[in-house]
This record gives C-alpha cells, structure tokens and sequence, in this order.
C-alpha cells in the first residue's frame, strides 16, 4: 500500500469504521434537525402567536416585542454555541478531532 498526497494509506474501510461514520452521521444530522427545530420555533413561533403572547411581560415588555428586539438573537447564539459544543464532543469522540485542518 502507498500512501496518498496527505499521508494516509489507500486502504478499504472496514466494516468498523463503517459502523462508526454511519453512527457519527446520524448523531450529525439528529443534532442538526434538533438545532433546526429550535430555530424555527424562535423564529416563526414568536411572530405567529405574537397577540396571544403579548400578555405575557418580560422586564417591562410585551414577550413578543423583547423577543423581536433581541431574544431570537440571543436564541440563535445559543443555538450557534449549543453546535459547537455538541460537534466538539462528537467528533472527539468519534476520533475526528483535528481532521479539518490542512496538514501543516
């Protein structure tokens, strides 16, 4: 066997590391769904339900005006770190840190 332009070997991958990726992706996409539904409940729930939910106070303002104004940005940060986190722990555990860089 030789190996290729970054260093690996041109081999098959075993019935393992098949396991494993196909494992790794579906925890990828279930995350990613998750995280999907999330943004559009912060995004759409709000401005759907925004008379029913306006008698609901949140430091001296209506919910859906806060949630306007800055609450959905503050959900999408969350929602951005949740996703790094998570992605961090799964690719560790997954033996892929530190796959994404260039070889250097």
């Amino acid at each position: 066997m030789t190996p290729d332009k970054l260093g690996t070997l041109n081999r098959r991958p075993s019935a393992h590391d098949r396991a494993t990726a196909t494992r790794y992706w579906r925890r990828v996409r279930l995350l990613t769904g998750a995280l999907l539904i999330v943004w559009a409940l912060a995004s759409f729930g709000f401005v759907f339900y925004a008379r029913e939910l306006s008698a609901v106070q949140l430091l001296g303002a209506p919910l859906p005006f806060y949630m306007a104004a800055q609450g959905t940005m503050m959900i999408y940060l969350a929602i951005i770190g949740a996703y790094a986190y998570a992605m961090k722990k799964l690719d560790a555990l997954s033996g892929r840190a530190g796959s994404d860089d260039d070889g250097e």
